[in-house]
């Protein structure tokens, strides 16, 4: 009687995890489809609004068909349905570019790197930025006492919601990493990091840190793209850091966008 009962039980709990499979599974699915269709969109918006754009429909569509599914596979849904909507449409801007651009290496790239960049110091704010700004208040550390630059990058950053750019957090995290004598706005966000390791874990990481020393070495984000005039080479060599061609998970953008895996 017992070994029934225990059958009966296994038999009744198989048939609840085919049926919770089954609805994970569509689950999946409709979550798929979702992102898909919201990427497409934004594909289609940005496509049509290009100065260069084409009268043939299906070489269109081909275009946008190829951008959703690059950006859908790269991230996946889970992760594409938890990156702000600006910083995906950032993305596709700059990938609907960089695929006009293809044929004509001699262009300005300009248009591909700033909206690289504005995806970049998005995630920045979003991920990193803004959970600083709230410890900072939180622990009292409001008040400008130092009269340095990075002082006063910081003191806006929490007082006055000001971004942090790319070259600011670089400098940040090679002060901390180097171990160098820091003041209090630095010394503030060492701590953050050091409470929030599922960022400096990211930050600090040898690939990433090793990808983000090379990009704001070669000054493509700020020192040239001021000269109004980007080159294909340099436009190829900032993406490859950035976005890696969609192939590699290391790249800058996709490391930033996965904190969110662990800070939800």
């Amino acid at each position: 009687m017992n070994i029934q009962k225990i059958q009966l039980e296994n038999k009744i709990l198989k048939e609840k995890n085919i049926d919770l499979t089954r609805k994970l599974g569509v689950a999946k699915l409709w979550m798929e489809k979702e992102v898909r269709e919201s990427v497409k969109n934004i594909s289609k918006r940005k496509i049509a609004s290009m100065t260069c754009r084409t009268k043939d429909r299906f070489f269109a569509e081909n275009v946008e068909e190829m951008i959703t599914s690059k950006v859908a596979d790269f991230f996946g849904e889970i992760l594409l349905l938890n990156t702000p909507t600006s910083v995906v449409n950032n993305i596709i801007s700059a990938e609907v570019a960089y695929f006009n651009l293809r044929e004509n290496p001699s262009a300005d790239w300009l248009g591909v790197i700033t909206s690289y960049h504005k995806a970049i110091d998005l995630l920045i704010e979003s991920e990193i930025t803004k959970w600083f700004r709230k410890y900072a208040i939180k622990v009292w550390q409001n008040q400008l006492r130092k009269n340095d630059l990075l002082e006063k990058s910081l003191n806006s950053v929490v007082n006055k919601w000001y971004i942090l750019s790319v070259g600011r957090l670089y400098h940040l995290i090679s002060l901390i990493k180097n171990d160098e004598e820091l003041y209090d706005y630095w010394k503030c966000f060492k701590e953050y990091l050091e409470k929030y390791t599922y960022i400096s874990d990211i930050l600090f990481n040898e690939v990433f840190f090793k990808n983000f020393s090379e990009l704001v070495n070669s000054e493509i984000l700020w020192k040239k793209r001021h000269i109004w005039k980007i080159s294909f080479i340099e436009a190829r060599e900032a993406r490859s850091f950035l976005i890696w061609n969609f192939k590699d998970t290391n790249c800058l953008i996709y490391k930033l966008i996965e904190i969110w895996k662990v800070d939800y």
